[in-house]
């Protein structure tokens, strides 16, 4: 044997060293130990359906590819139809990102498992830090198969979530508290600094459009005063472009071919119309009433009517889109027992949603023209006001994945500012790093403390595994002292 080889295998035996002690230098933080007993074999602990690493592996693949395929076909389909696309989009690329989608997530399945077996190979037994070291390189070839557009979205998304995972251990340790409205405290700062970037223009197309939405283009610094004559619809809320939307789509499709003599989508069209004349004439009598409007506010009605306004039509926005997502989801329910439309429309989740963003657009659109009122300008620090205390209106909805989630996408997009500024470096294969760390390190959070991982998310893994993640024996990982076998499962 030569002198290099004898160097690899020393190297080798260090490593080792470092990763089967029996208290790991992190122990004391992490209140574990690092391995079990060597001769724990891979099936007996991770893959009970077969004996063989690779074929067992590869039961996992076909499995999770079945399973992802109908996750990524019908959101993949849903998405299209909403964003119009054509019919060649339909018949050529949509089959292919499909597929190409799940592939990259039952591979990180396949990966996964293959890995955790190598680490025991190498470390001579189930090793709590190995396992850690040999999710990364699994996640790596993974994340290389999924197309470069929703690297980013799935980083930022990941990285929260083990943001949030790595909270939860640390509370479950005794290291830290959680604290009461936490989320809703990261969301109030988030959306301060959102609302600051919206007034400076600062925000790329996707995002600003959102919150254009939400607030109204009313609220950008440079906005002229819309023409007394437009109609209501082209200047309020999500619900009522819907609705001019659907008049134009009823024109279309029924006006331009047919008579308009005694058809009922006549009669329908035109009643809506009324109705929403009807609408527009009393906001403007009113608004001639009661002119307590600002020179500086650029909407179109007075201060009263436009907060009043922005917060109907947010509220009917949630509550409809809420709904709309649990009878999507209780279709098959719904065919068997129509009975269940009503409990499902009165649900507190809807109405909860709706007034999560009615309150939101509310508080935002009065602090604005408050500060307008009381400063006589129309200045960017009063995004970062209004949008700080907007924020507290996730009380009504609170949710730590949105916080979470806007809160790294905030640093995406300032760090974004520094590059475009030359003030930061631009890491081109961030992504891939970020997706690479945050995976790996929740991954192995799921197989030895289940009970840690967001309620959803543990619920999503069940599902693209075919149900393999419940079916490991996480009573052999509880000599690790983590109680990895408190979780809810099936063995």
């Amino acid at each position: 044997m030569d002198r290099i080889t004898g160097q690899k295998i020393q190297n080798l035996d260090l490593i080792r060293q470092l990763f089967t002690t029996k208290r790991h230098i992190l122990g004391p933080i992490l209140c574990i130990n690092n391995q079990i007993n060597p001769s724990t074999a891979c099936h007996m602990a991770a893959h009970h359906w077969g004996k063989e690493c690779l074929r067992s592996a590869f039961v996992l693949f076909i499995g999770s590819f079945k399973k992802s395929f109908r996750v990524y076909a019908s959101l993949y389909l849903v998405s299209a139809i909403l964003r119009g696309k054509n019919v060649t989009y339909f018949l050529t690329k949509l089959p292919v990102e499909t597929v190409r989608s799940t592939v990259f997530l039952a591979a990180n399945c396949f990966y996964f498992m293959m890995f955790f077996c190598l680490s025991r190979k190498i470390f001579g037994g189930i090793s709590y830090w190995g396992n850690l070291l040999f999710t990364f390189p699994a996640c790596l070839a993974s994340i290389l198969i999924e197309r470069k557009q929703r690297r980013g979205l799935l980083a930022v998304y990941l990285t929260n979530l083990a943001a949030e995972t790595g909270f939860n251990m640390l509370v479950s340790r005794g290291h830290i508290r959680s604290i009461p409205n936490g989320q809703v405290l990261l969301f109030a700062i988030s959306s301060a600094l959102y609302g600051l970037l919206f007034k400076m223009k600062s925000l790329d197309g996707g995002l600003s459009n959102l919150i254009r939405l939400l607030v109204g283009s009313a609220e950008l610094m440079e906005s002229k005063k819309p023409d007394r004559k437009s109609r209501v619809v082209t200047y309020y809320g999500v619900m009522t472009v819907i609705l001019n939307n659907l008049i134009t789509r009823l024109d279309q499709m029924f006006l331009q071919h047919h008579s308009r003599r005694n058809r009922w989508h006549n009669r329908l069209v035109d009643s809506i119309r009324n109705f929403e004349h009807r609408i527009e004439r009393f906001l403007d009598s009113f608004n001639r009433a009661n002119r307590y409007s600002h020179p500086k506010c650029h909407h179109r009605y007075n201060c009263l009517i436009y907060t009043i306004l922005g917060f109907i039509q947010r509220f009917l926005a949630g509550f409809g889109l809420q709904a709309a997502i649990k009878l999507v989801g209780s279709i098959g329910i719904l065919v068997k027992k129509p009975s269940v439309l009503i409990k499902l429309l009165k649900d507190k989740d809807n109405i909860q949603l709706g007034m999560f963003l009615g309150c939101f657009t509310f508080v935002f659109r009065a602090i604005s023209c408050a500060l307008r009122w009381l400063t006589n300008s129309h200045d960017k620090l009063h995004g970062l006001i209004a949008g700080f205390f907007a924020g507290w209106s996730m009380v009504f909805y609170k949710s730590s994945s949105i916080a979470l989630y806007l809160n790294f996408k905030l640093l995406e997009i300032l760090w974004m500012i520094g590059v475009k500024n030359k003030k930061l470096p631009l890491v081109k294969p961030f992504d891939i790093i970020l997706y690479t760390i945050s995976t790996g390190f929740v991954l192995w959070v799921a197989l030895y403390e289940p009970h840690n991982i967001r309620r959803a998310y543990w619920k999503f893994l069940l599902k693209i595994s075919d149900n393999r993640f419940s079916q490991v024996n996480r009573f052999i990982l509880d000599e690790f002292g983590l109680k990895s076998s408190t979780i809810d499962r099936k063995f």
